[in-house]
């Protein structure tokens, strides 16, 4: 089957690894590159699962940091290895490349496309077209997909609440007070993630900081639980 996936989420690049043996994948980004802005927990509980999507020296170059609570890494990183490992394998991702409809025709699903690379096509057939990105995704200048007249399927996300998220000196982040999530980083940074209220501030600033809508267990908030929940995807699709 010819298989659109929308939104270049983590999700989308595990589902395309495990979809491109038996099927062709397309996968359609608002943004320049995907996986941008990081807004997910760089954690890895076992690692010995990354040696199923990424080599040695892949895995090397994360600079993995073991914490109480799992590996810490570069979240950014993970994905740039996984976007390079699944186009090597045939996968195409169209970037900065927004829908102008969706419409379907005896079972067949026509996408209209709007793309600042002069390179790809202005329309695309699919069998199949599963929304990878959250409901209400914004890409530059505000812009979203448009997929009417013919929604098509989206990805089952988890119940959220509100996280905060934030990047730090690792040595800052010792005085820190305690959070869900505290995992240290191989780069000598530190990430934090709460879901209350925290009023301190670090002696040399917050690097990174964002608010997102993520699931409410932090045992979910690692590599681990993006990879359970698309292989559960991938079972019940079959």
């Amino acid at each position: 089957m010819n298989v659109v996936l929308i939104g270049g989420t983590i999700e989308a690049l595990l589902l395309a690894h495990h979809l491109q043996s038996e099927h062709h994948v397309i996968i359609i980004e608002l943004e320049a590159e995907l996986g941008l802005p990081v807004m997910h927990p760089g954690r890895v509980v076992n690692r010995e699962l990354l040696n199923a999507y990424m080599t040695d020296e892949q895995q090397n170059f994360l600079l993995l940091s073991e914490n109480e609570q799992g590996w810490g890494c570069r979240w950014d990183w993970v994905l740039k290895h996984l976007a390079a490992n699944i186009s090597r394998k045939g996968v195409q991702c169209f970037t900065r490349t927004r829908i102008l409809s969706c419409s379907k025709e005896n079972e067949e699903y026509i996408l209209e496309l709007s793309s600042t690379e002069r390179h790809l096509p202005t329309h695309l057939t699919a069998d199949r077209v599963i929304v990878m990105s959250p409901p209400q995704t914004f890409g530059p200048g505000r812009r979203q997909h448009c997929l009417e007249p013919s929604q098509p399927e989206q990805f089952p996300g988890n119940d959220g609440v509100a996280w905060k998220g934030a990047t730090v000196l690792t040595e800052d982040a010792k005085e820190a007070p305690s959070t869900d999530l505290h995992l240290n980083r191989g780069d000598g940074m530190t990430e934090l993630w709460w879901k209350e209220e925290m009023t301190w501030e670090p002696p040399r600033g917050f690097f990174e900081s964002t608010s997102v809508v993520l699931p409410t267990n932090p045992d979910e908030l690692s590599f681990d639980g993006v990879v359970s929940r698309v292989l559960d995807f991938v079972a019940d699709s079959v």
